[in-house]
């Protein structure tokens, strides 16, 4: 390593040289370095857990507010370890009590021989002493078998049309099926992403032969008949007024390159805490979210994340665009991950605007603690995201969070200002998320056609799904009323209305 000394005392020529290969290895450093937070942010996203869950420094509902606006952020201490009386009583080992909703079959046990109820002792006769009970948990094998039905056919001798009693709602009569069997297709392949080669593999087994272009079929004449349900669900989801929006990526066959694959989109729309309408696009531009909600003159708030051309969508000057905190407190999670500390105070301010909110919900004032708490929070972590924007490199985590935030102030203070706004676009990512896991079944959509039936019928299952209904019972007995349900009440049949018949 050459010295200040020696450097001044050698010629320009080779002290330019010299000073210039420093500046390119000092830039090398830094490109190493960003380079290394790279590898184990990939690392952790395919190996590490996928909790984003951070443990607050101070359990108590207190430290919310003990940090007044305007003071510098303080390092925050590790989290310390809770003692067995915060953490409350653990919970007993060993298998957990069945569900108490589950139909219940009692069988009592054979008492022994009447040679074994003597007492070795006495020589007296055992009276009963108590009933000793054991649950578990059994199943049924399905049993599928045919409905044989008959009905008579009355004709005239002067060769006029026949007369006869229209066949059940129950029953498809060109497929030769009843209505269970296509409710139970939709639900295995919708709700629990069975694959349609696997159902056919499964229903061979126990002695069924229906192949896989039956079952298209089957769900092809599912798609029409749910069609005026459909598009009730989607106009109350759009009459909310207020919409959470996000679209997911599925990959598709190209019929044009056999073989190959390329991206589709399903838009997910979500009223606040209400219903879910998918709907199917070749891709993933902001345009078609755009159009739809122009050509229903949408008015209200639409929630999404910071996805590029999402913040102007809608009829101008009728829609209030709203951001998402969690999208934001992500990447600063990831920069904290990566052993940058400064991400964990943005991580416990971003908190703490989530728990006045929680807490406001509880007790109401929403208006209120979000003035007195929220807004100074927010102020203080603007602040301190400009100063960092400032000495913080823009390829490393936390630059690249630091300018995220900025970039959707106006977005997330609309979040806070306005009292209707939630925090976050959870609710529709949870509605994606069993799509998103079970599309590592089924890989890919089968051909374009398939696109809009998968949007709709998956619509149907998971508005299911988020009300804790069984899809296969509200299919069946949907599509057995559908035919003679008056129109002007449809709505009555949809997820979050309906009742069972009978």
């Amino acid at each position: 390593m050459i010295s200040t000394d020696e450097l001044q005392g050698l010629p320009p020529a080779a002290r330019a040289e010299i000073l210039s290969l420093r500046g390119a290895k000092a830039g090398l450093e830094i490109d190493k370095r960003i380079l290394e937070l790279k590898v184990q942010k990939y690392e952790r996203m395919l190996w590490a857990k996928k909790s984003e869950r951070l443990t607050p420094a101070d359990q108590k509902q207190g430290t919310l507010f003990n940090d007044p606006a305007g003071v510098a952020p303080a390092p925050v201490p590790p989290a310390p370890k809770l003692s067995a009386s915060v953490r409350g009583p653990r919970l007993p080992k060993g298998p957990k009590p069945l569900d108490p909703a589950l139909p219940r079959e009692v069988i009592a046990v054979p008492s022994p021989a009447l040679k074994e109820l003597i007492c070795p002792e006495t020589r007296q006769p055992m009276r009963p002493g108590f009933v000793e009970t054991l649950e578990v948990l059994a199943r049924r094998a399905p049993e599928y078998y045919v409905k044989r039905y008959e009905r008579t056919v009355f004709v005239s001798p002067a060769k006029t049309a026949p007369v006869y009693a229209p066949w059940p709602a129950e029953v498809l009569p060109r497929s030769r099926m009843h209505v269970s069997i296509v409710a139970h297709l939709a639900s295995a392949h919708y709700c629990e992403h069975q694959p349609f080669h696997r159902i056919e593999q499964d229903l061979a087994r126990k002695g069924v032969h229906l192949p896989r272009n039956s079952q298209v079929s089957l769900m092809q004449q599912l798609d029409r008949m749910m069609e005026p349900l459909l598009s009730t669900l989607k106009q109350e989801v759009f009459a909310s007024g207020y919409i959470h929006l996000d679209p997911t990526p599925v990959d598709l066959c190209d019929p044009a390159r056999p073989g190959s694959t390329r991206e589709a989109t399903l838009w997910a729309y979500r009223a606040k805490n209400g219903a879910v309408w998918f709907d199917y696009q070749t891709s993933k531009s902001p345009s078609h979210a755009d159009a739809l909600l122009k050509k229903l003159n949408y008015r209200g708030y639409g929630q999404t994340d910071g996805a590029t051309g999402l913040d102007a969508i809608g009829p101008p000057g009728q829609v209030t665009n709203l951001g998402c905190w969690t999208h934001a407190r992500r990447r600063f999670y990831d920069a904290h991950q990566e052993g940058d500390s400064r991400a964990q105070w943005y991580l416990a301010q971003i908190g703490k605007l989530f728990r006045v909110d929680r807490i406001a919900t509880r007790y109401g004032r929403k208006a209120r603690l979000r003035e007195r708490f929220s807004v100074p929070i927010f102020d203080q972590v603007m602040n301190q995201a400009i100063a960092h924007a400032e000495v913080t490199e823009a390829k490393t985590t936390l630059g690249d969070a630091v300018r995220y935030l900025l970039g959707q102030e106006e977005r997330l203070a609309r979040c806070l200002m306005h009292i209707a706004a939630e925090l976050s676009n959870n609710p529709v990512e949870r509605a994606i998320r069993p799509l998103k896991v079970g599309a590592k079944n089924w890989l890919f959509i089968g051909h374009p056609s398939a696109g809009p039936r998968l949007a709709n019928l998956f619509t149907l299952v998971e508005n299911c799904r988020l009300l804790a209904i069984d899809p296969e019972r509200y299919l069946t007995d949907v599509m057995t009323r559908l035919s003679d349900h008056p129109a002007a009440r449809i709505a009555e049949l949809l997820p979050h209305r309906w009742s069972v018949s009978g």
